[in-house]
């Protein structure tokens, strides 16, 4: 009746448990131990009927109870319990009962079985029964309660468990007229929520170490195989554990000379001999040079070929008509000039091309001679190659354009017989080219 009574109980617990609470509360295996327990469910007691002795009756009702926990084995308990019974004794009188008590509470957490023993005392209340004094009597009295037992809770998850069963003794005061004790079993069995179950209330979480930096490395080259002379250009790829953490990159080669730094740089092969070299390349974290991955790209420097060259043979004085004929052929087919170390026609020189081929399909009978030249940079085997791949590449554009193969004759001079000789990139620029010559 006085449920108020229950709520200072809840509250004392309260009150006292957040002290207690600094205590870290260990994790039973399997099953978290929760913050909060709250139990309901079915309540008997075997009572003694007044004035004394055990003219014993019993008690049908309920019970609802609330545990803080504060430590794994240790929670502060409140507890309300309430049963009627009818016609107790002979003068045909009942008897409510109600009980309102917190107390201390020691567990054994034993995974799923958790055995339990409680000292609880407070108040208890009767009513509407009879209270005989030694001059008159009452229908309804309080007096302290106080209950010694335990119980067992089964686990069935970690949110629910069941209490089979809670045993108490039960001590009372009330007035009989007599000793004014009361001395009674009770017997409760019911269910039981947690609240607040989590591994990282109940115990520090477990420190997991960092996952330590790595690093992958990868490297490719542009060619396997390449001439005398070519550059060959190398691109690293690094991966790091986290992303993006700084890598310093260092490279070295057995054939050849570096240039560039980074994830990538370019191999200069000029004067490197005939054979198989190697590049090799590290990439360390910045923040940790010993950790670290390196990789290798291994190519291969041909021999070179020889170049076809055509033995100039003396040809006599042109005549007036034939200095104007190549005067016009030359007006009509200019030279095709390319890109340092390149034999890829550029837009530029594809205009050129495109020009003579027009002017080559009007004039069927002319065939031509097309020579490739280099700069005077790299070895004179390099450029003689450069240069051929230079003319092949103007006669492959002609022939696109509809010139028969036929017409055409190709030779190459390398970086021999320049038409300028100043060491600038002017210059240079206009020895790169293919050049077209009238065919006698």
């Amino acid at each position: 009746m006085r449920m108020s009574k229950v709520a200072l109980v809840l509250l004392a617990a309260g009150a006292v448990a957040p002290a207690l609470n600094a205590q870290a509360i260990p994790v039973s295996s399997g099953f978290a131990t929760p913050r909060v327990e709250i139990s309901a469910g079915y309540n008997f007691i075997k009572a003694n009927a007044p004035p004394s002795g055990c003219e014993c009756f019993n008690l049908n009702g309920a019970y609802v109870s609330a545990d803080y926990n504060f430590l794994n084995w240790l929670a502060v308990t409140g507890e309300f319990t309430t049963g009627h019974a009818n016609k107790i004794s002979a003068l045909g009188q009942n008897l409510t009962l109600r009980t309102y008590m917190g107390g201390p509470k020691v567990s054994l957490r034993m995974n799923r079985f958790v055995p339990y023993g409680e000292v609880l005392f407070g108040e208890a209340q009767g009513s509407d029964s009879y209270f005989p004094t030694a001059t008159s009597y009452t229908t309804s009295a309080s007096s302290f309660a106080l209950s010694v037992g335990g119980g067992l809770d089964v686990n069935l998850t970690r949110r629910f468990a069941v209490r089979v069963p809670d045993v108490q003794y039960l001590r009372t005061g009330f007035p009989n007229a007599a000793d004014n004790e009361q001395n009674q079993l009770m017997i409760g069995v019911g269910v039981v929520v947690k609240f607040g179950a989590r591994d990282a209330w109940s115990s520090p979480a477990p420190v997991v170490p960092p996952r330590p930096s790595e690093i992958e490395f990868s490297c490719s080259g542009n060619a396997g195989n390449i001439e005398p002379g070519q550059l060959l250009r190398i691109m690293g790829d690094a991966k790091t554990t986290p992303d993006q953490l700084k890598v310093v990159y260092s490279w070295s080669t057995n054939g050849g000379t570096v240039t560039g730094g980074g994830r990538s740089i370019s191999i200069d092969t000029t004067g490197l001999p005939a054979g198989e070299y190697t590049v090799t390349g590290t990439a360390a974290l910045a923040s940790s040079p010993s950790t670290n991955q390196s990789c290798e790209v291994a190519f291969r420097v041909n021999a070179p070929k020889p170049a076809v060259v055509d033995t100039p043979v003396p040809a006599a004085a042109p005549t007036a008509a034939e200095m104007k004929k190549d005067k016009e052929f030359h007006d009509n087919v200019p030279d095709a000039l390319f890109d340092y170390d390149s034999y890829t026609i550029r837009p530029d020189a594809q205009e050129a091309v495109e020009h003579a081929a027009a002017y080559l399909m009007a004039h069927p009978t002319i065939n031509v001679i097309i020579a490739g030249y280099s700069d005077e940079r790299g070895s004179a085997e390099y450029n003689l190659a450069l240069g051929e791949k230079r003319a092949n590449a103007a006669r492959d554009s002609l022939m696109r354009l509809g010139v028969p193969g036929q017409r055409l004759r190709i030779v190459s001079y390398g970086k021999e017989t320049p038409v300028c000789s100043t060491q600038d990139e002017t210059c240079y620029q206009q020895n790169r080219r293919a050049a077209f010559a009238l065919s006698r």
